[in-house]
């Protein structure tokens, strides 16, 4: 495991002053040579276009150790590109690595924290630390300001992005819990709330994949509570205070599903709340597999079945309408024996992996999801109503 400064070196006029890094001083115009000695066992590279070469980089190599890597003025789209790659394949795969944007010029500080976000996905690099060296002339001294909580923030919006579009609240509950571990081992505030909500969001993402409906309500409500306290640990942290934005998108999302018993009236509504989910997230077939429950349930609620208890009587029914609708016949039983059959297709189509002869494009049998579901959602509001007016 190799590990790297990496660093930018500019054409200013850079004085010496004392450069302050956890309770270290370094006193050198360079803030280059002042993390080579704050990280000795790491390997300094410094970007460098021709003209810093010809300013600073016989100064610099007087001082410390380096190896350049060279990159264009960055004054066209295709140079930028340029030293995008050029930091990209300085940093190994794996690395551990500390990034220096003091001295970076226009955008290259912006393309730092680009390539070090594309790096932890790309090279499975670990970013210790971007840093920024300040120098503070009145006082004639250089402060280094640590700005690896942004590219959190990236992990953070990234994580957030996953839950809105995909479902995939594992990351942001890792996160939570990552950020509350560091908040005690770096004794910045004693938070209490913000592990508690993502071991449960780690939860609730893990029923909705294996569709625990019951464990769903559960931990949808506990996450709810946690929301209701959140904002005290917000609030003694604050570099933690962008997520109440993210958060917030918890709250619309999963509050439809925190009923307590899921074979009620209400749980009905919730599970196709659930449905409504997983196909805006893609997940169809996990929506298929409830579809199909909900249709059992609708029966059971018409017929005074056991929700639980009798749901193959129920199953037996829809069977034997979906036979009777393929003879012809019409009205309430023949229509919902006719869904049950284009529904019982779709589920075995789905659910046992296209092991079928003739098995559906997965374009087409998508488009057969989507469109059924209307129909069964429908039929789920009208039992409800039918049942709330019993």
């Amino acid at each position: 495991m190799e590990k790297v400064v990496l660093s930018f070196l500019g054409t200013g006029n850079y004085q010496e002053v004392p450069y302050r890094l956890d309770g270290e001083v370094y006193t050198t115009p360079y803030t280059q040579e002042a993390l080579a000695r704050h990280y000795p066992d790491h390997t300094l590279k410094v970007l460098l276009t021709q003209k810093a070469k010809e300013r600073h980089g016989e100064a610099l190599r007087a001082r410390v150790a380096y190896e350049e890597v060279p990159i264009p003025d960055g004054r066209t789209v295709e140079e930028l590109w340029g030293i995008f790659n050029a930091m990209a394949e300085g940093v190994p795969e794996g690395a551990h690595l500390v990034l220096d944007v003091s001295h970076g010029f226009r955008s290259q500080p912006i393309l730092g924290l680009a390539v070090a976000h594309f790096l932890e996905v790309a090279k499975r690099v670990r970013v210790e630390r971007i840093v920024y060296g300040i120098l503070l002339e009145e006082e004639a001294r250089g402060e280094f300001l640590d700005l690896t909580p942004f590219l959190e923030l990236l992990s953070w919006t990234e994580a957030a992005r996953d839950l809105a579009r995909y479902g995939f609240g594992r990351p942001l509950g890792q996160l939570l819990k990552k950020l509350h571990r560091q908040s005690w081992l770096e004794k910045e505030a004693q938070v209490r709330t913000l592990g508690t909500m993502g071991n449960t969001l780690d939860q609730l993402s893990l029923s909705l994949e294996l569709l625990r409906v019951k464990e769903v309500g559960k931990h949808a409500r506990r996450l709810l509570e946690a929301l209701g306290r959140v904002e005290e640990d917000l609030a003694r942290l604050p570099r933690s205070r962008p997520l109440g934005l993210l958060l917030r998108l918890l709250e619309t999302r999963y509050r439809p599903l925190t009923v307590e018993d899921p074979f009620s009236i209400e749980g009905l509504q919730a599970q196709a709340a659930m449905v409504d989910l997983l196909l805006e997230t893609g997940s169809l077939a996990q929506a298929v597999a409830l579809m199909r429950e909900l249709v059992v349930s609708v029966v059971c609620l018409e017929r005074g079945f056991d929700l639980l208890g009798e749901r193959e009587a129920a199953e037996g029914l829809l069977g034997s309408w979906s036979k009777k609708a393929k003879a012809g016949a019409k009205g309430h039983p023949g229509e919902l024996g006719q869904l049950w059959g284009e529904l019982t297709d779709i589920r075995n189509d789905t659910l046992h992996a296209s092991m079928r002869q003739n098995p559906t494009p997965a374009g087409s049998l998508e488009d057969r999801i989507r469109q059924i579901w209307p129909k069964i959602r429908a039929l789920v509001g009208a039992a409800s109503l039918e049942a709330e007016g019993t």
